[in-house]
C-alpha cells in the first residue's frame, strides 16, 4: 500500500500566544493558514501544506496525519482497519489542503489521519536545499512522532493497528525483566521510525514531535539559538543507543517535549523482525553512555 511518512501534528499548547512565538521566531516555522483558533504552520517556505497545527487549551497531541499516495488507498486502509474492528470516519475539506481524508483512534488514544498526498516529494533534495534562507532553529522537515502508552496491553493493541491495519513494521522493541513494553520504535518504510511509542505516565498523550535538523553542527547552532532566547535543552546532544540518531531534546512553552533529530538510519532489505532489547543489557537512550534524564519518563 502506499503509505508515507508522517507529514503533521496537531498540538495542544498551554500558552496559546507563548507557543505560537515560540514555533515562529525561535524554531523558524511559518504561519501558512488559520482555521478557527488553530494555526497552521510550516517549516517549508515553498509549501503551503502544514507540518505542525498548534490548538489552545491543555498539552498533548490532538491528532497525527500520514500521507497516502492517492485517494484510492484511502479505501484499501479503510477496509483492513474494518477487519480489526477500528471504527473510521471520511472527512471532506476538514483543514486546509486536505480535500478527503480517513480518520480513525489508536487504542492509545490519539487520532490518526490519512491524507492523500500524490504530489509530495518523495525525498528531501540537499541540492536545493534554502537553508541559508531558515530563519531560527531552522528545521528542515517534520520528522517522527512519538505516541504515549501507558501499559504493555495499551502498547500491544496500538503497535497491532499499526502493523496490521497500516502496513507499519516494528524496527525495535524495549522491554523489561518480564517482557512487558517498554518502548517500541515503527516505520512505514525503510527510516527506522515514524511512530514511536514510550510508557508514560497515564494520561499523557504524547512523548515528543521531533523535528529534522542536519548533522551535529546544526545541533550545536540550534542550541545556542535556543539558549540565547531562554530556552534550554532538556537532555542531548547525543546518540541514540536504538536507532542511532543524533537527538537534542527540549520542553517548549507550549508544554509538550520536541526533539531535534539527524542521521536517522535506514532498515536494511525486507528485514520484518524487530531487535528486542531488555532493560539493564542494554542502554536504548545513548550509544554514548549518558543516562535518560528522570524526566524522561514524562509526557504530555
Amino acid at each position: 500500500m502506499g503509505l508515507q511518512k508522517l507529514i503533521w501534528a496537531e498540538l495542544a499548547v498551554e500558552d496559546f500566544e507563548q507557543a505560537l512565538e515560540f514555533n515562529v521566531e525561535v524554531l523558524g516555522l511559518s504561519v501558512v493558514a488559520k482555521d478557527g483558533e488553530s494555526v497552521h504552520l510550516s517549516c517549508d517556505l515553498d509549501d503551503p501544506h502544514a507540518q505542525l497545527v498548534v490548538s489552545p487549551g491543555g498539552t498533548g497531541v490532538r491528532s497525527f496525519a500520514l500521507g497516502v499516495d492517492s485517494e484510492d488507498e484511502l479505501a484499501r486502509f479503510e477496509a483492513r482497519l474494518a477487519e480489526l474492528d477500528v471504527a473510521t470516519e471520511r472527512r471532506s475539506d476538514a483543514r486546509p489542503h486536505q480535500p478527503v481524508s480517513l480518520a480513525f483512534r489508536l487504542p492509545t488514544g490519539q487520532e490518526v489521519v490519512l491524507v492523500p498526498r500524490p504530489g509530495r516529494p518523495l525525498y528531501r533534495h540537499q541540492g536545493f536545499d534554502v537553508s541559508s534562507m531558515r530563519r531560527g532553529v531552522g528545521v528542515a522537515d517534520l520528522d517522527h512522532i512519538t505516541i504515549a502508552f501507558s501499559d504493555d496491553a495499551q502498547a500491544r493493541a496500538t503497535a497491532h493497528v499499526l502493523t496490521e491495519g497500516l502496513g507499519f513494521r516494528i524496527s525495535d522493541l524495549f522491554v523489561n525483566a518480564d517482557d512487558e513494553w517498554l518502548a517500541a520504535w515503527t516505520r512505514a518504510g525503510e527510516v527506522h521510525h515514524d511512530v514511536g511509542l514510550i510508557r508514560c505516565q497515564a494520561g499523557a498523550s504524547l512523548h515528543h514531535l521531533a523535528w529534522t535538523v542536519d548533522n551535529m553542527e546544526h545541533h550545536k547552532r540550534a542550541a545556542d539559538t535556543l539558549a540565547s532566547a531562554g530556552h534550554l535543552l532538556e537532555t542531548g546532544p547525543g546518540r541514540h543507543g536504538v536507532g542511532g540518531n543524533l537527538y537534542s531534546y527540549l520542553w517548549t512553552p507550549g508544554g509538550n517535549r520536541y526533539e531535534l533529530s539527524a542521521e536517522m538510519p535506514r532498515i536494511l532489505g525486507e528485514r520484518t523482525d524487530p531487535l528486542v532489547r531488555k532493560a539493564g543489557e542494554f542502554n536504548s537512550f545513548s550509544a554514548w553512555g549518558a543516562q535518560r534524564p528522570e524526566s524522561f519518563t514524562r509526557g504530555s
